[in-house]
């Protein structure tokens, strides 16, 4: 087989790869297919990387294992030894700020650290422990949490990520409030958690997304975004699905995302990497559910280079 075109192909997990307890069989085997045919698939997740692990095991694909991209972007992990290779934090002032932004709103705050360089995974702060939320929160990801009232200790690690739970009723708006007062400051986006039903706003420094992740990956691999595929069905998507050569979204993504996306392929649950993997391949249509842009969208320059 020729070498294809896209030569890096990033995949969003939730909701994308795996709906239930794992990735469907015919998603594993057009993983191996692309990898067969010289391309590069990285799993490209929110999770962090010991939540994402049990995927990357159950794929086997074939060694040299590409690194995988975690937290939204804001960290790169070598998944054979879980080594940190990237790491983007916020600095401590927008920290502190966001932090206490939240806390004013009514939220037990969660600012997760990276896990391989420290002895904790979480500063948590306020009553979290009195809110039903984040018990299950943390019942399903057992974790090392440390709890504070700030995070300007300039001896700690940097957060990662700062977010927060939410029923869904005030998600949209504290993200809303969140751009409205840290606007250039950070990049903020609400999650439906669709298996506990929970929203999480979450937030990064800025210019943390999965595109800047994918752009440090790919300088390992001398590719540049316009040879990148990309696939995903959330918000934290976006940028990614915007910013690569090719990208894919499944039929019931939300048609903000939809419209992000070159090619629209199978629903959640119905194999949308693999139809995305064989359009990928073969460079044409497959499928009744696939559809292609007659016309490219316009896109805007690269990303810079994120710094570690």
């Amino acid at each position: 087989m020729p070498d294809p075109t896209y030569r890096l192909l990033a995949v969003d997990v939730d909701g994308t790869l795996v709906t239930g307890e794992g990735p469907p069989r015919r998603d594993v085997a057009a993983l191996h297919r692309a990898v067969r045919a010289g391309v590069v698939v990285c799993l490209c997740t929110g999770r962090t990387w010991p939540e994402v692990r049990p995927v990357w095991a159950q794929l086997r694909l074939p060694a040299p294992a590409a690194p995988v991209i975690c937290v939204g972007g804001a960290l790169v992990a070598e998944p054979h030894t879980g080594r940190t290779l990237y790491a983007r934090g916020f600095d401590r002032p927008a920290a502190t700020d966001l932090a206490g932004a939240l806390a004013a709103m009514g939220y037990p705050v969660m600012a997760l650290v990276d896990g391989w360089r420290e002895d904790f995974d979480y500063y948590l702060l306020g009553d979290w422990r009195g809110n039903e939320r984040y018990r299950r929160f943390f019942a399903r990801r057992p974790s090392r949490c440390r709890e504070v009232d700030r995070l300007d200790d300039p001896t700690g690690p940097r957060a990662l990520r700062i977010s927060v739970l939410d029923g869904g009723e005030g998600a949209a708006a504290a993200v809303a409030e969140l751009r409205r007062r840290f606007a250039g400051r950070i990049e903020t986006q609400a999650i439906h958690l669709r298996q506990t039903r929970v929203h999480i706003v979450e937030a990064f420094a800025a210019g943390t997304h999965k595109l800047s992740a994918m752009v440090y990956v790919g300088q390992g691999y001398r590719i540049s975004p316009r040879a990148m595929a990309a696939i995903g069905d959330d918000d934290n998507d976006r940028v990614m699905l915007e910013g690569a050569g090719l990208s894919a979204a499944p039929a019931d993504a939300d048609e903000e995302l939809r419209a992000a996306a070159d090619v629209i392929v199978a629903p959640r649950g119905q194999s949308p990497v693999a139809e995305f993997v064989e359009h990928m391949l073969e460079k044409k249509v497959r499928g009744e559910r696939l559809e292609v842009r007659e016309t490219e969208r316009p896109r805007g320059p690269s990303p810079p280079p994120p710094h570690l």
